[in-house]
């Protein structure tokens, strides 16, 4: 009896024992369970820091020139469409600060502007050269976060159709006047360059805010050419180019533009060698072009977030149609091949650099 008895405690506890390490078991799985559920449901805000930053956010867009121009429109086409690619979707606000070729505009993103990602900006390419002839800038463009360029810069020079000279070799036997923003600008440089290195003669007027205003000259008769400006400027005009009121002197580039194959660039102007290096140098603001960049000092995780949605952007079939339609160009470089280019610009030899100082100088000041 005893024996019996001991033996249905014993399968009692076994039973017991069982039941509880089943309870157990269940327990632990669970909570388990339960432990990984509130691990996801956490994991959205601990994985991306870039979004949290950037959800709610303000990004000022810095437009270094002023509105109405080709470099303000692509700016305008950007901060429409970028927004939707970057992690948290900020609001992107357009601010033009126009003022010496862009200069006034990259000495504030570079010294004053806040660190952290939040601006954004696009100058003319010139500021990289204008550096490189003046250490006393307060900006290094190297240092600069590069984003992406949307659009190479097809810049190109013209004479209106009552100009007193409409060709280079006309232009070096008679003075005719352009209209020009700023003394860092190619629309100033060039032509000052040119009348150094081939003879032209140029007489360049100052002070228009962007290539509207200097078209609008143009219009007026206040001016009888532009040194430089932009191609899609050109296309906003296309009466121009219907009433044959303009002729295209040349292109700034290192290759001819495809859609005008029998204009030269600046440096088949030329055959001296020592020159067209100089104008070579002077080109080579084509491939910047119209790149949007931050400040320094931005976080990698950020900067490579705006890189990755630049590059989404400029695939976009939204984006592509509505820069068709607002008859821009597209044709993107990569942040990383832009920050490259930049280190590649600030090394050249000191020969070259010292003879285009003396070419841009503006008369007088030699």
């Amino acid at each position: 009896m005893n024996h019996t008895i001991s033996r249905v405690i014993a399968r009692s506890a076994a039973t017991k024992q069982s039941i509880f390490g089943r309870h157990c078991k269940m327990d632990c799985r669970v909570a388990a369970l339960l432990a990984m559920t509130m691990m996801g449901s956490a994991s959205p805000a601990l994985a991306d820091p870039v979004e949290d930053f950037y959800k709610g956010r303000t990004v000022n867009m810095i437009i270094g020139l002023g509105e109405g121009g080709g470099y303000d429109l692509s700016a305008r086409l950007v901060a429409q469409h970028l927004a939707e690619f970057i992690p948290g979707k900020p609001t992107i606000v357009p601010r033009n600060m126009p003022g010496a070729g862009s200069i006034a505009a990259a000495e504030y993103v570079y010294n004053l502007a806040p660190r952290d990602g939040s601006t954004l900006a696009l100058f003319q390419p010139t500021f990289v050269l204008e550096k490189i002839t003046d250490k006393a800038r307060k900006f290094e463009p190297e240092k600069f976060g590069w984003v992406g360029r949307v659009d190479q810069a097809v810049l190109v020079g013209l004479v209106w159709n009552k100009s007193p000279a409409r060709t280079i070799d006309e232009i070096k036997k008679r003075e005719i006047v352009l209209s020009a923003n700023a003394a860092a600008g190619t629309s100033a440089t060039i032509p000052w360059a040119l009348n150094r290195l081939i003879g032209t003669k140029f007489k360049v007027v100052l002070g228009y805010a962007s290539s509207a205003n200097m078209g609008l000259a143009l219009e007026r008769g206040e001016a009888d050419g532009i040194g430089s400006t932009s191609w899609d400027y050109l296309q906003t005009k296309q009466e121009w180019f219907d009433e044959k009121k303009i002729d295209i002197l040349y292109t700034i580039a290192l290759t001819r533009y495809r859609e005008i194959p029998d204009v030269p660039t600046v440096l088949e102007l030329t055959n001296v060698e020592k020159d067209r290096n100089v104008l070579k140098l002077m080109a080579s603001t084509s491939s910047i072009g119209r790149a949007f960049l931050t400040t320094p000092g931005v976080p990698k995780e950020r900067l490579d977030a705006l890189r990755t949605a630049f590059d989404k952007m400029t695939k976009a079939e939204s984006f592509v149609a509505d820069a068709t339609r607002r008859k821009l160009g597209v044709d993107p470089l990569g942040g990383a091949e832009l920050q490259a280019l930049m280190a590649d610009v600030a090394s050249q030899p000191d020969d070259v650099i010292e003879a285009m100082k003396a070419a841009v100088l503006p008369p007088g000041k030699e």
